[in-house]
């Protein structure tokens, strides 16, 4: 089928599928659907604001057609539609005085197909959490007012998720009081940063600092790239585009290669470590602290999975309740609808089901980074590991579920689930990147093992833990399975105790292997890896309970 033809399905009378009509006249859930709107938008003030911004946005071709535009146009013109929506964008929130929050409304709406995310996403949210209260006055109006473009320039060809890898240097001149920085290898070429390939004139690219040779860990530098006057790349900077992707395409994914590109002392990102004109090096708290914004994106994932799925199951859900297949009751003259099959169930209601879960956990996970990042902003970095534990893992599982969710209400949905026209594919393929993007899922997950590894210990010696790994302190011995018939497995709270034995158990069967490992000569890395697929393990029976 052709755009064109699609396009002419939008003259047909829009009424509600009979069909479909039917299964929400026979809902218990039907008579409080306001109310479970009000509480997936957050408030009835909430869901009046989103119906207002979608009013809005949908008068407008260049928004109503996004979903159509991902499915037919061309790679080139996806990138200058999302372009042409993201300047749009802008002048609404201007036009109309939106908040931030509104503002997110609007890009939720529109599915993020839009190209210059990042700049909102990371770039803005980084020079809140990065920078000093001199560098915000000086930066951040010109990036809420979009006189600057920015990204976050972390990745690179060859180091993703391991931090401390990274190669790109920023060696700090004294004489002059400028930071030169360098990627001197191809390995260490920033790789994967959205909008770098065309659009931005800014990045905050993170950087080990050198200072008289020595090494001083990760930082943030701010650095234009590109002339505010006629946007060509500024002297030592090479950048540009990396290429198609599988999907995504309205984003320019880009590489920067960077020699000798000087950038005054104050563009360091000082919120967290200062250097002084003499070159002397100071620090305030972990260098974890850093990655704030990384932490804040991991969160911000974690609810992304359930927009996602909360689409596809919609979709899924609908397409399950008007397709008829084939006959329950051979005395029935009329197909069955596919929804009432108890195997079509078993695919699409899990997946449902899931995008609930993901929205309460992905609130609840908000709330906790927000708390932990008003203590930062104290001198209070306590909860900072916990934190950056939860988004970790959180973000890996919230991803793993996800994409594996997503590709069996593509199968649910039959042929027509690999018709493009569906946007079930588009939708699959564009939830893989999320398995890599901010951190590579196994990476992920033995990062949160480390944590629990440490926490054990603890509790072993006899500290008495808090938050999350509270329940390492308990002893086995004591317990006795909850679940003594059927009807108990409908109980939450007993099975919230089996989730918490089970996660103990496989922690501590973790611990003990690495302790016999290495008690029996092993090298403390070789144990580690040796055990890694049962430390996996056990940070996913953590992350479940």
């Amino acid at each position: 089928m052709s755009a064109a033809a699609i396009l002419d399905l939008g003259k047909i009378p829009s009424k509600v599928n009979p069909e479909l009509q039917s299964e929400r006249n026979c809902s218990s859930l039907t008579p409080y659907i306001s109310e479970i709107t009000a509480i997936v938008d957050g408030g009835r003030n909430n869901t009046e604001k989103r119906r207002q911004i979608e009013r809005i946005l949908f008068k407008d071709p260049l928004f109503r057609d996004c979903a159509i535009d991902s499915v037919y146009k061309p790679r080139e013109e996806l990138y200058a539609r999302g372009v042409e929506r993201s300047v749009r964008l802008f002048a609404l929130k201007e036009e109309y005085n939106w908040t931030d929050e509104e503002f997110g409304i609007a890009v939720y709406v529109i599915n993020h197909q839009y190209s210059l995310g990042l700049h909102t996403v990371m770039f803005i949210p980084a020079l809140e959490r990065l920078s000093t209260e001199q560098q915000k006055a000086k930066w951040l109006h010109l990036a809420r007012n979009y006189q600057i473009i920015g990204t976050y320039a972390q990745t690179e060809l060859g180091h993703g998720t391991n931090l401390q890898g990274l190669e790109t240097i920023a060696t700090y001149d004294a004489t002059t009081e400028e930071f030169i920085l360098n990627t001197p290898t191809v390995t260490s070429i920033k790789w994967w940063p959205g909008a770098l390939g065309k659009s931005v004139n800014y990045a905050i690219i993170l950087a080990t600092l050198i200072i008289d040779g020595k090494k001083h860990g990760m930082h943030p530098f701010l650095t234009p790239l590109r002339s505010t006057e006629d946007h060509k790349p500024l002297p030592g900077v090479k950048v540009g585009d990396i290429g198609p992707k599988l999907t995504f395409n309205t984003v320019d994914n880009g590489y920067l290669i960077l020699n000798n590109v000087r950038i005054p002392r104050e563009n360091m990102l000082m919120k967290n470590a200062q250097v002084s004109r003499e070159g002397h090096f100071t620090s305030r708290g972990p260098s974890k602290a850093n990655y704030s914004a990384m932490i804040l994106v991991r969160v911000t994932i974690v609810n992304w999975c359930s927009v996602i799925l909360s689409n596809s199951s919609t979709i899924t859900v609908r397409y399950s309740a008007v397709r008829r297949q084939s006959t329950l009751d051979s005395s029935s003259e009329k197909e069955s609808k596919i929804l009432d099959y108890q195997t079509q169930q078993y695919k699409v209601f899990p997946s449902l089901a899931t995008a609930y879960a993901l929205f309460f956990v992905s609130k609840t996970l908000k709330n906790r980074y927000l708390k932990t990042y008003a203590e930062i902003m104290k001198g209070n970095f306590k909860n900072l590991p916990e934190i950056h534990c939860q988004s970790a893992g959180m973000k890996a599982m919230s991803a793993e579920m996800t994409v594996e969710l997503l590709e069996i209400s593509r199968q649910a949905c039959g042929g027509h689930g690999y018709l493009a026209a569906s946007a079930l594919g588009d939708v699959v393929a564009s939830a893989k990147a999320l398995v890599t993007v901010e951190g590579e899922n196994t990476v992920l997950y033995l990062q949160v093992a480390r944590y629990l590894m440490k926490r054990f210990a603890a509790a072993v010696s006899g500290e008495r833990l808090s938050g999350s790994t509270e329940y390492l302190c308990m002893d086995p011995i004591k317990y006795t399975c909850p679940i003594n018939s059927p009807g108990d497995c409908m109980n939450v709270s007993l099975l919230c105790q089996v989730y918490r034995f089970r996660a103990y158990r496989m922690i501590s069967k973790a611990a003990r292997m690495l302790q016999r490992d290495i008690e029996g000569g092993k090298k403390q890395h070789e144990a580690m890896n040796d055990n890694l697929v049962q430390l996996v393990r056990a940070a996913r029976a953590h992350l479940l309970y």
